[in-house]
């Protein structure tokens, strides 16, 4: 299946290639001397011939877009090598005996190498008729190819062209697996058009194969900034999986995609897509899923996977980014991440307070980041206080006391947070006591305009216990 222009360039190739085999036959004819060469070049050259008639019926026949990078880069090879051809066979149809002479001892060695060019040539196009020959599906050996280009030419025309999603998938695979090997190889990938089949690939895939394609667009990618549009366009694609139409399968798919991408791809984490896209996406899937039935238990442990893989590509995305954090903060994340720790218990609670944690961690060493932030007026930041103080105050879990004080965002306004913290400095946990000794450090410290009455009231309450 060709374009208009595609098919008028590839005529256009295939007529210039039948006026040098035609001139070749005529020179050979009028050949008079080394007439025995002439007429090998003359069989040789008829044999190409006849291929590339055959590859253009199959180029015709085609019910799929082909990948013609292959067929053009040949065929200038191949009509390279008639040029040649021409020239040598012209030089023999001399008519002058002594020039016939002098031919015959110039021209032999050329005909000696003009013969192993015609054998690369027509060796060329019987790896090209595999290649496009429709009953093969577009599966073509790669074994005893000692050129990655040919190689590469043979996965891509497989991951664009081949009728089964397996052969595809597979095609893929070893894509990825020579983008891994040296960075030679992804610009050979790159410039030999291997990134949007992966690119159609990945939309039209199960959700089971959508990590190894995934993983071979980001080994393409790495190390590329020119090459961002790789990044956005394979995200908005994953993203896009994580909207609430898709099946609940592909959305935890998805958000466990991103999260893979994200921890092997650190580089990757604050590209636009996943930035102004993605995070919105993974907050909402941290919504309820109001249109579930109550009653049905599988709709409840799919949606709690569900909002537990958002909740751990959250994790990994806000970790020492606070673009990242700043984006999670205008989808009105802290709000869900407040309920989360309020209703939820386990995995999902314990990796909504590491978020916490580690965006408090972040607004202890930045500013401005802080001020914009977590401003006591903020309804969202006074909900995420709040819980982080029943849990200092209410949970017995350890661990989960740890990350709650160590999420020190209370300013110096949350004087009821103290009661909970002195409570924590006769905990039995050396590791509670120490990080409760901390936050309350923030409290007493000198930059906080009402330290004294702070330190009064710390005074107070360790007295009543």
């Amino acid at each position: 299946m060709l374009r208009s222009d595609e098919k008028n360039r590839i005529k256009e190739v295939f007529y210039d290639l039948s006026c040098l085999e035609r001139r070749i036959c005529l020179a050979s004819s009028a050949a008079k001397s080394l007439e025995v060469e002439c007429s090998e070049v003359r069989k040789r050259v008829k044999i190409v011939s006849k291929m590339i008639e055959t590859l253009l019926c199959f180029i015709d026949s085609a019910q799929v877009p082909l990948y013609l990078r292959p067929i053009y880069c040949i065929f200038s090879d191949v009509r390279e090598t008639l040029k040649g051809a021409l020239d040598i066979v012209s030089n023999c149809g001399t008519k002058t005996l002594l020039n016939r002479i002098f031919t015959a001892c110039s021209n032999l060695n050329q005909f000696h190498t003009l013969f192993h060019r015609l054998d690369a040539s027509i060796s060329d196009l019987e790896w090209l008729l595999t290649l496009y020959d429709p009953p093969n599906g577009a599966t073509c050996p790669m074994s005893g190819r000692k050129s990655v280009k040919l190689a590469v030419w043979c996965c891509i025309a497989t991951a664009q062209m081949g009728r089964k999603l397996e052969d595809r998938l597979h095609a893929a695979d070893c894509l990825g697996l020579l983008a891994s090997e040296k960075d030679e190889y992804k610009e050979i990938i790159f410039e030999e058009g291997g990134v949007p089949p992966l690119q159609k690939l990945l939309k039209e895939t199960t959700s089971g194969s959508l990590p190894l394609v995934a993983n071979a667009l980001c080994l393409l990618a790495y190390g590329n900034k020119t090459r961002e549009f790789i990044v956005n366009e394979m995200i908005s694609t994953i993203v896009d999986r994580l909207a609430t139409r898709s099946p609940m399968t592909d959305r935890i798919q998805a958000a466990d995609l991103v999260a893979s991408i994200a921890e092997h791809n650190p580089e990757l984490k604050e590209c636009d897509s996943i930035r102004e896209h993605g995070i919105w996406r993974l907050v909402t899937s941290l919504s309820p899923c109001r249109w579930q039935s109550e009653d049905d238990p599988s709709a409840k442990l799919q949606e709690l996977q569900l909002k537990t893989s958002c909740s751990k590509a959250l994790l990994i995305l806000v970790r020492g980014s606070c673009r990242n954090c700043m984006a999670l903060r205008e989808t009105k994340g802290m709000l869900c991440l407040a309920k989360l720790v309020e209703t939820e218990q386990g995995e999902l609670q314990y990796n909504c307070l590491m978020i916490i944690q580690e965006m408090t961690s972040l607004a202890e060493s930045d500013i401005c980041f802080r001020h914009s932030w977590f401003k006591s007026t903020s309804p969202a930041a006074n909900a995420v206080v709040e819980q982080l103080r029943r849990v200092i105050e209410e949970v017995d879990d350890t661990k989960l006391k740890i990350l709650a004080i160590k999420a020190r965002i209370f300013s110096a306004k949350h004087s009821w947070v103290i009661s909970g913290l002195v409570t924590q400095l006769a905990n039995a946990d050396p590791q509670v006591a120490t990080e409760a000794a901390i936050a309350l450090h923030k409290f007493v410290c000198q930059e906080n305009f009402v330290s004294f009455e702070h330190s009064k009231s710390i005074i107070k309450l360790r007295g009543q216990f």
